[in-house]
C-alpha cells in the first residue's frame, strides 16, 4: 500500500511504497503519484526526520529498568532499601544507583540488601553495569560468594544469569519505550556467550516492530563461527548482525576504566585493561578472517591506545570504538587518520561532567569527551548505552550541543541518523529521507515525538 506523509513542518510531502520512500515533493505532485487508493497520514504540521538510530544501547537491561527498581533518584542506600522493599517479584531486580550521589558515599553492600530480605535473591546493578551488590539469596542462588556481596565486570555474569526466564517481557517493554523515544534503529550490544541461541528468536520477534541490528559479545574464535552459522537462520532485513565487540576496560565512574597515569583521585589505581594486546589481536584476526566489523568498548586513554595499537594492523576492515570518553592530541589524532567509527554518548557528560576532571586531572579533562572534534574529523554515530542513561534522542541532542566542544545541532542530527547507518553498513539504504530509501521516519512538533514509522508501519498513532 502507499502511504502519503502530509502537512509536515515543512511542506513537502513523502510518497511511501510499502516499506520505501519513493519520492518528496509538492503536495500536488504527491497525490498525483499515489493515486487514489493511497493511505493519507496527516502529521499536523510535525518536522519529518530520518528515523532515530541509536548506535550502542542494551534493549534487554533497558526493559528491566522499566519493569524493575529503579535506582536511579535514590539520594542513600535507606532510600535504596526503601525502594527494594516496594518491589514484590519472586527475584528482586534494582538499576542505576551511583555510589556518588548517595549520603555514604559508599557502595550498597550485602548486608544492605540482606536487611530488605534475606531470603528473596535481590541484584543491584551500579548505572553503570560494571558493577553490582548482592544479597546472600542471591549469591547461594548463582554458586558465587563475597563478603561483601560486591561482583565487578565478568563477575557480575553468573547472578544476571537468574533473570533469563524474563527475557521475553524485559524485550518487549524496551521495544515500547524505544518506538516512544522516536528510534526507529537500535543497535544492541546483548546478544553474548551462554544467552544467544536462548536470545535469538526472541530478538527476531521484537524485530517485527523496530529495526535490531546485533553487536555480538563473543570473543573465542569457535564459538564467533558457530554464532555465524546459527544466527543466518534469525536473520530478516529488520534483524541483522554487526560486528562482533570486545571489552578493552571498564568504566570511569567505578575507576575501572584503564587510564595511562593513576587515577587523580586514586593514587595507585589506573583502572583495569580486560583483554592483554595477544588476546586482542586474536580476536580481531579472527574478525578479519571472517569478513566482520568489529568494535571495542574503550573509555581510558590506555584502552583506547591499545585498540588503535591492534586496528592499525588490520587496515581495510570495518573497525570502530565505543564510549572514546578519555582522549589525549594523539588519540585523536590517530582516530581522524585510521578513520575509525567513533561511536559516542554525549548524554553521558551529564553525570561525567561532575566527576572527569577529580578522576583524570584538568590537563588530561581538556582533551577528553571531544565528540565535536571527532565530528568534525572522523566518522560519528550518536548512542545512548541505554539504560546507562535513557535512549531519549532529542535529549541526546540536546547534551552533545551543549557540552563543550560539543557538536552542532545539525552534526548530532546527522550522527544520530546517517553516522548511526553508517556504523551498521546500511548508508545505502537507511538514515535519509530521500527516494529508495527504507520508510524509518519519525515525526517531531515542538520538542516532543508525535509518531514514529519503522518499516513503511506507522508504530505511535499521531
Amino acid at each position: 500500500m502507499k502511504t502519503v506523509i502530509t502537512n509536515t513542518l515543512g511542506g513537502r510531502d513523502i510518497l511511501v511504497d510499502g516499506n520505501r520512500i519513493a519520492a518528496l515533493g509538492t503536495p500536488a505532485m504527491i497525490r498525483s503519484m499515489a493515486g487514489p487508493d493511497a493511505r493519507i497520514l496527516d502529521v499536523q504540521k510535525s518536522m519529518a526526520l530520518p528515523g532515530f538510530n541509536d548506535s550502542h544501547m542494551h534493549l534487554r537491561m533497558t526493559g528491566q529498568m522499566l519493569t524493575g527498581c529503579r535506582l536511579d533518584t535514590a539520594g542513600s542506600i535507606t532510600e535504596i532499601q526503601s525502594i527494594l522493599r516496594s518491589c514484590h517479584e519472586p527475584f528482586v531486580h534494582g538499576m542505576g544507583w551511583d555510589q556518588e550521589n548517595l549520603l555514604e558515599k559508599r557502595m550498597p553492600e550485602r548486608r544492605d540488601l540482606d536487611a530488605v530480605n534475606p531470603d528473596i535473591p535481590i541484584v543491584c546493578e551500579r548505572y553503570c553495569t560494571h558493577i553490582l551488590t548482592a544479597n546472600t539469596a542471591a549469591m547461594k542462588l548463582a554458586g558465587v560468594w563475597r563478603e561483601d556481596g560486591i561482583f565487578q565486570e565478568a563477575a557480575c555474569e553468573p547472578l544476571l544469569e537468574a533473570l533469563d526466564s524474563q527475557a521475553a517481557r524485559h524485550i518487549q517493554a524496551g521495544v515500547d519505550h524505544c518506538l516512544a523515544r522516536g528510534l526507529t534503529t537500535v543497535q544492541i550490544a546483548d546478544l553474548k556467550t551462554g544467552n544467544w541461541r536462548k536470545l535469538l528468536p526472541l530478538y527476531r520477534d521484537a524485530s517485527q516492530r523496530i529495526r535490531i541490528h546485533h553487536q555480538v559479545n563473543i570473543t573465542d574464535p569457535k564459538e564467533m563461527e558457530d554464532f555465524l552459522r546459527e544466527a543466518r537462520l534469525y536473520e530478516t532485513d529488520t534483524h541483522t548482525f554487526g560486528p562482533f565487540k570486545g571489552f578493552a576496560d571498564g568504566s570511569l565512574g567505578g575507576r575501572t576504566a584503564w587510564l595511562g597515569r593513576e587515577y587523580a583521585d586514586e593514587p595507585g589505581n589506573c583502572g583495569e585493561p580486560c583483554m592483554a594486546e595477544e588476546e586482542m589481536e586474536t580476536f580481531v584476526e579472527a574478525c578479519d578472517r571472517l569478513n566482520r566489523p568489529v568494535i571495542f568498548h574503550a573509555i581510558g586513554d590506555a584502552a583506547i591506545r591499545q585498540v588503535l595499537a591492534v586496528y592499525r594492523r588490520h587496515p581495510g576492515m570495518k573497525q570502530g570504538i565505543l564510549h572514546l570518553q578519555i582522549t589525549d592530541e594523539a588519540i585523536l589524532q590517530d582516530l581522524e587518520r585510521l578513520q575509525t567509527d567513533c561511536m559516542v554518548q554525549p548524554v553521558f557528560w551529564r553525570s561525567d561532567r561532575n566527576i572527569v576532571e577529580q578522576r583524570v586531572g584538568t590537563r588530561m579533562a581538556r582533551t577528553s569527551y571531544a565528540f565535536g572534534w571527532m565530528a568534525s574529523h572522523a566518522r560519528v554515530s550518536l548512542g545512548t548505552d541505554c539504560p546507562i542513561e535513557d535512549c531519549d534522542p532529542l535529549e541526546n541532542i540536546r547534551w552533545a550541543v551543549s557540552m563543550p566542544g560539543g557538536l552542532s545541532e545539525k552534526q548530532a542530527l546527522t550522527a544520530y541518523t546517517e553516522g548511526s547507518a553508517w556504523a551498521m553498513g546500511r548508508s545505502r539504504d537507511l538514515g535519509k529521507l530521500a527516494p529508495g530509501y527504507l520508510a524509518d521516519i519519525v515525526f517531531v512538533r515542538d520538542g516532543t515525538v508525535t509518531g514514529v514509522m519503522v518499516n513503511g508501519q506507522l508504530h505511535k498513532n499521531l
